[in-house]
């Protein structure tokens, strides 16, 4: 069994890495009235791998819009700050957890960004605009957990693999044998990473969210939605969700708002984002 203590003390060894100095920095910034575009683009020009990626993510399918974006000055005015520090964020996170040791990290991350995509698409559904960017992060952060541990613990996690290949959920295989799940060794991780609490305690809750927690009843549903999509294991394959009998989908959309709800129109959104995350991963991964 693997302990917080025991994944905290792997963590301070610096078994895995921390976040780019760029990526703080951009944080730290965008959450300041005064910001300006001369500011981020001095951050980022300290990272010109950085840069480029976001160059390309906004000339992609995701952001583009009309003509092409040719200078990152263009790119920042076009996504906004928070999305540019959203998406340098997204980016890095897959460029420094990009490896592994035993898990197909390519497909973790794809189904990371499907997930943050769609919920950033059904925040905005729901009117809760303000927190769309927020939802996006934290969906793209909701599984680094499982890096983390394959990364600190590689042979215990090889062990969880085994029982994911047999049939079983993941956050089941992992609570059975290392009694430290995905979703609590992702908080930890994130916290040690300075996220924001609230981001923080949504990767922690995110398989078991409290009725009134939206950003962690959002993220459970967009997780099991995307997974129908993209399977992480034959336990997703078998997988169906029946959005009325979910208590997250009545948490995220309850009400009236849910009367109104195209289902077919949803289901559809969600099969673009999963093209969009294809997308955005391949992009990341080439930094």
């Amino acid at each position: 069994m693997i302990t917080r203590e025991q994944f905290t003390s792997r963590l301070k060894a610096r078994t895995l890495p921390s976040l780019p100095l760029t990526v703080v920095a951009l944080g730290e910034a965008v959450q300041d009235e005064r910001c300006t575009v001369d500011r981020v683009l001095g951050i980022l020009s300290k990272d010109p791998s950085l840069s480029a990626t976001l160059l390309r993510l906004a000339n992609s399918a995701l952001y583009a819009g009309e003509g092409s974006v040719l200078d990152l000055r263009t790119a920042v005015m076009r996504l906004g700050f928070d999305a540019v520090a959203n998406l340098g964020t997204g980016a890095a996170v897959i460029r420094t957890l990009k490896g592994g040791i035993h898990l197909d990290a390519l497909k973790l991350w794809q189904h990371s960004v499907a997930v943050g995509l769609t919920a950033k698409g059904i925040c905005i559904l729901a009117r809760r605009h303000g927190q769309a960017e927020t939802a996006f992060l934290t969906g793209l952060l909701h599984d680094i957990g499982k890096i983390a541990l394959d990364t600190c613990f590689p042979e215990d996690y090889a062990t969880v693999l085994a029982q994911v290949a047999e049939g079983s959920p993941f956050v089941d295989a992992e609570r059975s044998l290392l009694g430290l799940d995905h979703a609590e060794a992702g908080a930890l991780l994130a916290a040690d990473w300075s996220f924001p609490p609230a981001i923080v305690d949504v990767i922690r809750d995110h398989h078991d969210p409290q009725p009134g927690d939206f950003l962690p009843n959002l993220i459970h549903l967009c997780d099991l939605l995307v997974r129908t999509r993209i399977p992480m294991g034959p336990a997703d394959q078998r997988l169906v969700v029946s959005l009325d009998s979910l208590p997250a989908f009545q948490a995220v959309l309850a009400g009236s708002l849910q009367k109104d709800l195209d289902v077919e129109r949803l289901t559809f959104s969600i099969d673009d984002e999963v093209d969009h995350a294809l997308a955005f991963v391949e992009t990341a991964f080439q930094a």
